[in-house]
């Protein structure tokens, strides 16, 4: 009986572990779910939205295999908040024609949800651009004041971007950093690429307007602004020089030293080039003292 009754035991006690194993993967396995399904961009340091005003939409455009840039963007963009806007920044790009880029996106997506992949072939002047502003209001839950394009290799402040356009009005705008770079009236030419803004009701023109529609092909940039003046549209145009340029010494007269007011910073190509920027604005200060870890920053 004896041995019979310790097998007995045995079997009890294996299967109630069996049963706590399954009751926490189950938990770890819900929690996950619930995170990541309230998680639908990258999460911004969380600062109160009493006055919240207005919202904004960030498109950041890069590349299916552009891995390690997104996730370091989402470190750039998630540290950083602003009490007066809403603001979500998604990373934009085309069809994933690569069978390893899809696993790798699909898991990004199921842990971030912060990526819009676009109907189109990747591309830089063949219709991405307008794929992406004629798509939005086609696929997006709800309309934000302002939508924004902006390249992989700019970084945004987001406090100094939601105080500029706080104060301007919330339709029929155009804003960014007017080309060519010695200009300083927006209502010649167009807005660079590195980023500009619209407002919503330009969004949903660009939908549904043969002009943007038959002109497709060309620097984009530059086409958005032949189509807005081709419409007659964006009679409110701002553009934030000095506060938006290119790295200094990359592009002349587009570059200028780092300054304290500014929004946007181009032409991050390389570690270093981000590292001093980072470096400038501080952007380490958050870090808090712990005995986990001893980090100084000479």
């Amino acid at each position: 009986m004896m041995p019979r009754r310790k097998l007995l035991l045995a079997s009890l006690s294996s299967f109630a572990i069996l049963i706590f194993i399954v009751f926490i993967s189950f938990s770890i396995r819900l929690n996950f779910s619930l995170t990541t399904s309230l998680t639908n961009t990258i999460l911004l340091q969380q600062a109160p939205q009493i006055n919240t005003q207005f919202t904004v939409l960030i498109g950041i455009f890069t590349r299916p295999g552009n891995f390690d840039r997104r996730h370091f963007l989402r470190l750039v963009y998630g540290i950083q908040s602003t009490p007066i806007a809403h603001i979500d920044v998604k990373f934009i790009f085309c069809n994933i024609t690569n069978s390893e880029q899809r696993t790798f996106v699909a898991l990004e997506i199921m842990r971030f949800n912060d990526i819009i992949v676009l109907n189109c072939s990747e591309n830089m002047n063949n219709g991405k651009t307008y794929t992406y502003f004629s798509t939005l209001p086609q696929i997006l839950p709800t309309r934000y004041d302002y939508v924004m394009k902006a390249d992989d290799d700019v970084y945004l402040r987001l406090a100094p971007l939601a105080s500029s356009l706080q104060s301007l009005p919330r339709v029929d705008l155009y804003y960014g950093f007017v080309i060519p770079c010695p200009s300083m009236n927006p209502f010649v030419h167009y807005m660079s690429g590195m980023g500009f803004v619209l407002s919503w009701d330009l969004v949903e023109w660009i939908r549904r307007s043969n002009i943007p529609a038959n002109n497709t092909y060309g620097p984009e940039d530059k086409l958005v602004g032949q189509w807005l003046n081709s419409g007659n549209k964006a009679k409110n145009r701002f553009s934030n020089k000095p506060k938006m340029y290119d790295y200094p010494g990359t592009n002349g007269r587009c570059s200028h030293e780092l300054i304290p007011n500014t929004i946007a910073v181009h032409r991050l190509k390389k570690w270093e080039q981000w590292i001093n920027v980072l470096r400038f604005f501080n952007v380490t200060k958050q870090l808090q003292p712990s005995s986990l870890y001893s980090i100084s920053f000479d």
